[in-house]
This record gives structure tokens, sequence and C-alpha cells, in this order.
């Protein structure tokens, strides 16, 4: 019976460490994946965030919200499930600890049981050893076997005696044996109690311990379990409250595209003043060329004349006058730097991309006129290139844009270029200020229409806005 309970307590041991261990793995596996998801939904939001640009920033924080909240329910579910799955894992141990605890009891009392039978036992053989050494002591055992063995009449008689002597030697020495091993028994008996005893002391320890486990994992079940049924009620609030409200969306839409419209009518007249400066600055250099060359033929002239003036000192044939020189063409513009340099350093990570833009509102389409880019807030954002600052509008004056910054880069390699930038915390730059490439003209944030800090940034090529990614040296690490 011991060594079967022992064989029992062992495997129950084993099966706990190889289930706590295979426990412990999974959970450390699920622990990951959630991370992974967890990132993974900072990653859509903050692209969300981008792709609700210039949206009424309530509209835009509900929509936020129930994103959120979707993308915490799997999050949710999974957690709830591993609480439960941690609970019933505890209730297995606690039906293991449980059964052992109920064996060492009943060993427990079956060995008390056992003790209790053999000391009786022990008594009854005691007493009788007690019996023999009275009788051995009055002389009345050796007595008794002396008078068989001179009483006997006959050698049946003799051989009789002889029998009843060697059974008296039997007896006692049987009856010695049997206290001896009574003795051994109960040694071990008292020694395996006091082990039982032992492991009771530390199974109900464990029971204990497994019953406070027990209820800390059911609470966290149920924490679980409640967070669920307030993220789904939250889902269901923030969807009804958005059906209601497609109407604010559709007038931030309309908001943007006017906005863009400003833009672009601006946009249009610093094209065409760069084009007026650049067929005056033309105009100037064809009269300069033409002033040169009407100076240089006066020259040539003059110095013809002079040369008729002198007496001759004898007749000489005509002279063919010198052909009169072609104009001078006006010398070709140095070639214009084209290089275009991030706002931000590259490479850079596309938030929102050039283009047509979802809006998950309504599931329609609008543009997109610019690259968002991830930038936290306070980053310095440098000219893409050398030009002049034409406005630095302040927050309230540009409607979903927040604090802009326009730069006129004039007109490199017969295109006006004009860049943009939006929702800046604060300027580096005035009005009309000269920049070179690389310096910085404000410092990222979230001004507008916008929930979250990132790099708005525009170029317009000849009026039409154009996808800053396709220009060299805008390289993109996602």
């Amino acid at each position: 019976m011991r060594i079967r309970n022992v064989f029992a307590a062992t495997a129950s041991v084993v099966l706990l460490v190889l289930s706590g261990s295979a426990a412990s793995a999974d959970n450390e596996e699920e622990r990951d994946e959630l991370v992974e998801q967890q990132e993974e939904n900072d990653r859509k939001l903050e692209e969300l965030q981008s792709s609700l640009e210039g949206v009424d920033l309530d509209l835009q924080e509900a929509y936020l919200a129930l994103e959120d909240t979707r993308n915490k329910l799997p999050i949710a579910q999974a957690e709830l499930a591993t609480a439960e799955s941690d609970l019933s894992a505890a209730e297995r141990e606690q039906e293991i600890i449980t059964g052992q605890l109920e064996a060492a009891r009943a060993e427990l009392e079956t060995i008390e049981d056992q003790l209790l039978v053999d000391s009786e036992l022990s008594d009854q053989t005691q007493s009788s050893l007690n019996e023999l050494a009275r009788s051995a002591y009055r002389g009345d055992t050796a007595g008794s076997s002396l008078d068989l063995w001179l009483g006997a009449t006959s050698s049946d008689d003799l051989f009789s005696a002889i029998a009843a002597t060697n059974s008296i030697a039997r007896t006692e020495t049987a009856l010695i044996q049997e206290a001896q091993t009574q003795v051994a028994v109960n040694e071990n008996r008292l020694a395996r109690q006091q082990v039982v005893e032992g492991d009771i002391i530390v199974l109900q320890e464990e029971a204990d311990a497994i019953v406070l486990e027990l209820d800390e994992k059911r609470a966290m079940a149920q924490a679980k379990a409640d967070d669920l049924v307030a993220l789904e009620a939250e889902e269901e609030q923030y969807a009804a409250e958005l059906e209601v409200r497609k109407d604010d969306f559709e007038a931030s839409i309309a908001n943007i595209e006017e906005e863009q419209e400003s833009t672009a009518s601006r946009i249009a007249e610093i094209d065409a003043e760069n084009r007026r400066a650049a067929e005056e600055a033309a105009r100037k250099a064809r009269e300069e060329a033409a002033a040169e060359q009407a100076a240089e033929e006066e020259r040539q002239r003059r110095e013809e004349e002079a040369r008729q003036n002198v007496a001759p000192v004898a007749p000489s044939a005509p002279t063919t006058p010198d052909p009169t020189p072609e104009p001078t063409p006006a010398p070709a513009p140095a070639p214009s730097r084209t290089t275009f340099v991030t706002p931000v350093p590259a490479p850079v990570y596309v938030t929102s991309p050039f283009g047509m833009r979802w809006y998950p509102i309504t599931g329609g389409y609008w543009m997109h006129n610019g690259v968002d880019l991830r930038s936290v807030c306070g980053e310095g954002q440098v000219a893409t290139a050398a030009g002049v600052v034409t406005a630095t509008n302040p927050t309230g004056t540009t409607g979903t844009s927040g604090n802009q910054v326009m730069i006129n880069h004039g007109i490199i390699n017969g295109s006006s270029y004009v860049s943009v930038y939006n929702h800046l915390s604060g300027f580096a730059v005035s009005r009309g200020q000269s920049v070179s490439q690389g310096q910085v003209i404000g410092y990222t944030g979230q001004t507008g229409q916008v929930t979250g800090c990132h790099v708005h940034f525009e170029l317009w090529k000849d009026g039409t806005v154009i996808n800053p990614m396709n220009q060299p040296g805008f390289t993109r690490r996602n």
C-alpha cells in the first residue's frame, strides 16, 4: 500500500511539473502574440489617424475610439481565454492535491488502526511471555517436563514426554519471534506514520495556497469577462454615435476640398508671379544683350571712321569692309539644382501616402494632396529646397491645416515649384525670408484638424500637386 501511494504521489508531481511547464510555455507564446497584436493595433491606429486628417475632431475621436475598441476586443477575448485556462489548470491542480491529501489521511487512518491492533497483539504476546517467564522462574515448566520423563513407564510414554517438551520449547520460541516481529512492524509503522503526518501538513499547506490562488484566478477571469462586456457595449455606443453624424463628416470633407482649392489658387498666383519674374528676367537679359551688341557695333564704326580720316600716303585699292558680326546670344542660365530633401531625415516612415484616400466613416474616396510621415512632436522640419517663404499661416486662418508654411522655390528646370508644410506646432521662419535647403522652417505638431503629431508635406509643380515620394532622395522604410 505504501509503495502504491508513493507511486501515486510521484506521478501526480510529475504531471503537475509537466503540465506547469507546458502551460508556462503556452502562456509565454500567447503573451508574445498579444504584444505583437497590440503593436499592430498601434500601427493601424496611427495610419487611421492620418486617414482622418481634416475631419471634425469630435468625429475623429469617436471613430478612433470605435476602432480602438474593435482592436481591443480580440485581445480581451484572448485574455479571457487565458484567464479561464489558468483557472482550469488551478482547479485541476486542486483536484490532484485534494486527492493526495485524502489518500494520505486514509493511509494515516489505516496505520493508526493497524497500530491499535498490533498493540493488542503485542499485549497478548507479552502476557504469554510474562507467564512463561513466571513459570520458568517458579520452575513449573522444567518440573513438569522432568515429571513427564520420569513418569514414563514405557517407550511410548517417553516419546510422548519428549514431544511435549519440544512443543513447550517451540511455543516459547514462537512467542519470542512473534514479539520481535511485532516490534519491528510497529517501528516501521510508526516511522511511516510520521512521514504521512508530515506529508499531510505539506499537502494541507498546498491545499490552502491553491484555494487562495483559485480565488485570484476566478476574480481575474471575472474581471476579463466584465472588460469584454464593457468593450462590446462601447463598440455599440460609438457605432451608433457615428451613424447619426454622417452629415457632419460630409461637411468636413467639403471643408477639406474648399481648403485644397484655396491652396491651389494661391499656388497658381505664385506660379504666375514666378512666370512673370522669369519673363521679366529674360526680357532684361535680352535688352542687356542688345545694348551690348549695339555698343560693340558703335565702337567698330568709330574705329573705321578713324582709319578713313587718316591722310593716305599713296592711293590704294578699295578694301572690302569687315562683315557685321552676328549678335551674341544671351548665355544659357546655369542648371538649377533639382534634388529635393525630405522634411524630416530619410528614410521616412509613411503613415498615409499621396493620392486618393479612403475615409472609413462613409467608405468614400477623396484626394490626399500630400504625404503624411511619422514624426514626434517638436521635431524640426526643414525646407525641401532653397526658396522664399511665401506664407506662415497660423491656426485659425487655414481651416483644417493648422500652422502652415508655404515656400516658393521659383523656376527649376523650366517648372515652378512650391512646397507646403501643415500642422506645425510652431514656426522657425517668417514671411518673405529666404531659406536654404535643409534649413529648419518649423516644428512637428498636431494643429488643425488632426489627432496626432505627424508631417503633412505637399510638393506642387506648375500648379499641380505631385507625389513627393517620387523625387530622388525620398526613401522610405516601410
